[in-house]
């Protein structure tokens, strides 16, 4: 079958938050936050991704590759001027919220500081291109499929002269953005106890 890469359509909506949280499954921030048992913490990262995702449907744009129906991967950015959001936009978030606290109710202090911590972190100026989520459905991994989706949104940026900015807490995440161009601007963990998050930008151009 053939993968193509094409705008996120509503068709393909459901399909979101199952293959990220499949995706992120071993992501450290997302493991030693929610620790324990994968299934229950697929429940909060699921909704969690597909908020993300509608926000930036709203707000910017998202790619998708597709095979025979089937979504394979998604990147999600939001637009120069998108970021912090609006109070209105942050109450996309509120169901992520009390699944987070109806499955983990001991770590709600530490995901509200995480929250917290990401918007102090991420730069407000100049205005950017933010890779909110990147995700390749995890059978699918090793295939190229990850270099297509960040091609597509870097070719965006570099069409209208904007930065990016994204953040990770997988190291090995760390060393492919630098391939494409990306460094780090700083390292702080996100919640007290929590692995190293990298902030990184990327230049226009």
């Amino acid at each position: 079958m053939t993968v193509t890469l094409q705008e996120l359509g509503p068709e393909l909506l459901d399909q979101v938050g199952p293959m990220c949280a499949r995706a992120f499954d071993d992501y450290p921030f997302l493991a030693e936050l929610f620790p324990g048992d994968a299934e229950t913490r697929a429940k909060v990262s699921s909704r969690f991704y597909s908020a993300t995702v509608i926000d930036c449907l709203e707000h910017g744009t998202v790619h998708a590759l597709v095979e025979d129906g089937r979504l394979a991967g998604v990147a999600a950015w939001l637009r120069p001027g998108a970021f912090p959001q609006s109070l209105r936009r942050q109450a996309r978030f509120l169901p992520t919220v009390w699944a987070g606290l109806r499955h983990f109710p001991g770590r709600a202090r530490l995901a509200l500081q995480a929250l917290a911590r990401l918007e102090r972190y991420h730069p407000h100026t100049p205005p950017h291109w933010y890779l909110a989520a990147i995700a390749v459905e995890p059978s699918m991994q090793g295939r190229g499929l990850g270099v297509r989706l960040m091609k597509r949104g870097l070719e965006l940026a570099a069409e209208q002269g904007d930065p990016c900015f994204l953040e990770t807490a997988k190291e090995s995440n760390r060393e492919w953005y630098r391939g494409f161009g990306f460094d780090t601007q700083r390292i702080e963990p996100c919640f007290d106890g929590g692995p190293p998050q990298w902030f990184m930008w990327r230049p226009p151009g």
